[in-house]
């Protein structure tokens, strides 16, 4: 096993990723021996049970999983064998890699589309059609911009076969599976050993906590509280029950209020490079679970979670064992972090047990207010925790309850010395970067390594290349940088504070200038690079004027508003130019090109309606229907067609009106708000990105 220690059980011992890998490829071989070539396969038995996963981790009952095998799906075909090339190696990522932690862009163990055992798919027809006729050795590769909705679906997976996506790839998102209600079975099931899953979104139905309005009738906990858990149906992602060798990798997995992946009765589950998150269901909220009263084994590594109760929880029996190694856990859990609960707990038989072999090592955790691993009993073997970076302090970071022994923290299995560090903030762990997801849901990556916060940076293009920068101010000088990647570059020198500036392209030339309003006059720096020059004399402060192209001439013109009438003024020191007659006050005014054509429209909100006023001058016309006002908005093109599009945090999700007309349609799940993102087109492709900072 990777980190120096055997254990038969894990994936590196018996069961390790060279062997998956050898039999994955020998299973290619002989099925493109078996007839000269590689052709379509004869529908396979989609029926096997996947397993009820509804209630506590004690809950052993079946359902129902048969897929629909009425749609066959061709297999390319190929004139000689073909060979399953290397996988690439996941286990040593630099501190640069940002997909050291979660997978994503860079990723290297990646499946080509190309490759000749692939069915490609795009809905649920030829989803479910694929795995029928799916024998090991072949991939089904859900196409990276399909979105299937599996609602009340189960399917399996036969054994030895991989399903994959693209997710990382030129920072794509991946193909999309996800379930807007809860079920009592898995969306997808590993029906055999050897299942591979990678590069998928799996997104749940409920990314948020236990709500309060859920009735007190609920089944209580043991502490005699209302708990929650089982108020409404629960959900999972993936699941495995007595198969073994899943590999679950460069996936992002969010909204599962049971369990992104549960393990059951199965040896050698593999689950690593996963973006893990928004799990937080009051007495449910795993990461990864382990359950079932036969041999259980999990390595976990180098995944990202965050917004979770549990990130790897197992029910207690001894005959289940896991590592958790090299993973990263941000800051937001409902309880503790890494997880054994005692046999007892479950079964009620008294039993000292609490798993049978448990690592913890090398991992950060930045959950301050919570432990970072609690042991509810006496495991069989032993609990290891050692060598990690940890937020809380070494009186609040593990705990063993109920039963005491065979716990050991701050020294590795054989006995050596490897303490944790406690008390350690996020620069402690690892350097910060501005992280990047395109077009507001592609995988999170690494930009630039910046400790700059979000809150001290302006969005705009400061060298003309097409792709915005973010500029900040030392107090003395300005400077920008490319946040995908690009270094800090001077400007001019000013002790101006950012809240009395805006970046705007006044010249019409296609890089930003500064503009500054310091209550008596407009003034601004071509470029960022020239001292300040007079626009024109004016009392509005930075507070009172907006930003837009309100005569078409490729150049940014100032709008006001006197509380009667609205004006331009053309590139911030012509005369104003009347647009319409509104008593709209400023702060309830927003800007944006709603219909492509060019010129800038004027957005508000009337409580029942968004509405646009088309170049700043027609009556007010209707959008779409919402109660949202402008001041929970943020607006940005994020699909490239040139025209403004609505988006909003709630519900922790971020979520788009397309255009400003569609209902909402959810992006991706996540904690940060709109005032903690900023949005900007920084890879020149046309459409807005989200930039996040302090990212590790």
């Amino acid at each position: 096993m990777p980190g120096g220690y055997h254990i038969a059980r894990f994936p590196g011992g018996i069961r390790d990723w060279n062997m998956r890998h050898l039999r994955f490829a020998l299973a290619l071989f002989l099925l493109a021996c078996a007839s000269g070539s590689v052709k379509e396969a004869a529908p396979g038995d989609t029926s096997e049970t996947a397993g009820d996963i509804s209630g506590d981790i004690s809950g052993d009952s079946t359902g129902d999983t048969s897929a629909d095998t009425s749609d066959t799906v061709d297999t390319s075909d190929t004139s000689e064998p073909w060979t399953l090339p290397s996988r690439a190696d996941t286990e040593h990522p630099t501190a640069t890699d940002s997909w050291r932690w979660g997978g994503g862009v860079g990723y290297p163990d990646l499946v080509d589309p190309t490759w000749p055992v692939v069915t490609s798919v795009t809905d649920l027809a030829t989803l479910t059609g694929a795995l029928a006729s799916a024998t090991a050795g072949t991939i089904v590769y859900v196409a990276d911009d399909a979105e299937i909705n599996l609602t009340g679906q189960s399917l399996c997976v036969p054994a030895g076969v991989w399903v994959a996506s693209g997710r990382g790839v030129s920072g794509s998102a991946g193909g999309l599976i996800y379930a807007t209600e809860g079920s009592a079975n898995a969306l997808l099931n590993a029906c055999g050993d050897d299942v591979r899953i990678t590069g998928l979104r799996f997104r749940g139905p409920d990314p948020e906590t236990c709500p309060t309005e859920w009735p007190n009738s609920c089944p209580e906990d043991v502490s005699g509280d209302p708990n929650c858990a089982y108020c409404t149906t629960t959900a999972v992602a993936i699941r495995t029950d007595q198969y073994a060798g899943l590999e679950v990798d460069n996936n992002e997995l969010s909204g599962w209020t049971y369990a992104a992946v549960a393990v059951k009765n199965a040896e050698g589950a593999d689950v690593h490079h996963n973006h893990i998150h928004h799990g937080w269901r009051e007495g449910l909220g795993y990461g990864v679970v382990l359950y079932g009263a036969e041999a259980t084994s999990a390595l976990i590594r180098g995944n990202r979670f965050d917004a979770m109760r549990h990130v790897v929880a197992g029910q207690g029996y001894p005959t289940e064992d896991y590592v958790a190694r090299d993973n990263l856990v941000e800051g937001s859990a409902i309880s503790h972090v890494f997880d054994m609960h005692g046999e007892n707990e479950i079964a009620g038989d008294g039993s000292s047990a609490a798993g049978g072999d448990i690592r913890v090592y090398q991992n950060v955790v930045l959950v301050e207010d919570q432990y970072s691993f609690v042991v509810r009993g006496k495991p069989a073997t032993g609990a290891w925790f050692y060598a990690n970076c940890l937020a809380p302090s070494s009186g609040n970071a593990y705990d063993q309850r109920y039963y005491a022994g065979n716990f050991h923290a701050d020294v590795d299995p054989t006995g050596a010395a490897a303490p944790n560090a406690y008390s350690q903030v996020p620069s402690d762990c690892g350097s910060a970067h501005w992280c990047l997801r395109d077009g507001g849901e592609g995988a999170q990556h690494y930009g630039s390594l910046s400790g700059t916060p979000v809150d001290d940076l302006l969005v705009g293009d400061l060298n003309g290349d097409g792709k915005d920068d973010v500029f900040t101010s030392t107090g003395a000088a300005w400077r920008y940088a490319n946040p995908n990647g690009g270094s800090w570059t001077s400007l001019a020198s000013s002790a101006v504070d950012l809240s009395a500036l805006a970046l705007v392209d006044l010249d019409g030339d296609g890089t930003d200038d500064v503009f500054y309003a310091n209550g008596t006059s407009w003034q601004w720096s071509k470029g960022g690079t020239s001292s300040w020059a007079t626009l024109k004399s004016s009392a509005f402060t930075r507070s009172q004027v907006g930003f837009g192209d309100f005569n078409g001439d490729g150049a940014m013109d100032v709008f006001t508003t006197d509380g009667a009438r609205w004006s331009y003024h053309p590139n911030g020191s012509g005369a104003a130019v009347t647009l319409a007659t509104s008593s709209a006050a400023m702060a309830d005014l927003r800007f944006g090109d709603f219909d492509g054509d060019g010129t800038t429209d004027v957005f508000s909100a009337d409580g029942a309606n968004w509405r646009w006023s088309k170049s700043g001058s027609s009556t007010w016309a209707n959008l779409a229907s919402s109660s949202e006002g402008v001041s929970s908005l943020g607006f940005a093109d994020l699909n490239g067609d040139g025209i403004t599009d609505v988006l909003d945090v709630s519900h922790e999700a971020l979520r788009v009106s397309i255009s400003g007309r569609s209902s909402w349609s959810t992006l991706r799940h996540q904690r940060e708000t709109l005032g903690e993102l900023l949005l900007g087109d920084f890879d020149g492709d046309t459409r807005a990105d989200v930039l996040v900072g302090g990212c590790l």
